[in-house]
């Protein structure tokens, strides 16, 4: 009879206990971006992409010299002019370079198309945007090369071209800083060497 007692008591506490876990309630992080289709380059490189709202973007930095037709681009470099940094940062190209066509039905974006980014993303859109953050862009850090041809900035400072024109020589670009969380476009001479990040046409 006293085993039985125990018995029973045992089960109800545990019931009790089974019901308190079952009451906690499990706090979802939102996902703005998911994963779409793997794209290609003409040199084979394989590129994650991401749809965030309506667009679809390139989910990685631009890394090949050539446009889909094979045609050879000189203005695209790497950081230092170090093939090393090459797979996790990308190519950094002048503005010109940074518009030619390499992949076939994705572009360079325009002003009006970050735009629509930035107003879905909402706030806090820089940290959203960073490596890690919820929209799934990761955006990474490459720095950028200056009109000098140095370098600088690697791990600080997220520079993508747009397609928009500032002045006759300066375009538009968005900048993504790993020291703050605030999203900038501002103008940037066209022969500055910056990361690309395709959308889909």
């Amino acid at each position: 009879m006293k085993n039985s007692f125990i018995t029973i008591l045992f089960v109800v506490l545990g019931i009790g206990f089974i019901s308190c876990k079952k009451e906690t309630p499990q706090k979802e992080i939102p996902l703005i971006g998911t994963e779409d289709s793997l794209i290609t380059d003409y040199e084979g490189n394989i590129y994650k992409t991401v749809k965030i709202g309506t667009q679809i973007w390139m989910a990685e930095n631009l890394k090949t010299k050539y446009t889909s037709d094979g045609t050879t681009v000189s203005e695209a470099y790497v950081y230092n002019n170090d093939e090393s940094y090459l797979q996790d940062y990308g190519r950094l190209y002048t503005w010109e370079a940074a518009k030619k066509p390499y992949i076939k039905g994705w572009h360079l974006p325009g002003e009006a198309e970050w735009d629509i980014l930035e107003h879905f993303l909402g706030s806090d859109v820089a940290a959203k945007l960073k490596v890690g953050g919820s929209s799934g862009f990761e955006a990474k850090h490459a720095g950028y090369r200056d009109y000098w041809g140095g370098y600088t900035e690697l791990n600080s400072w997220a520079v993508f071209w747009t397609s928009s024109v500032y002045t006759d020589d300066h375009s538009f670009v968005r900048n993504v800083f790993s020291f703050k969380n605030n999203f900038k476009h501002s103008g940037c001479g066209n022969i500055a060497g910056n990361s690309v990040r395709l959308l889909k046409d």
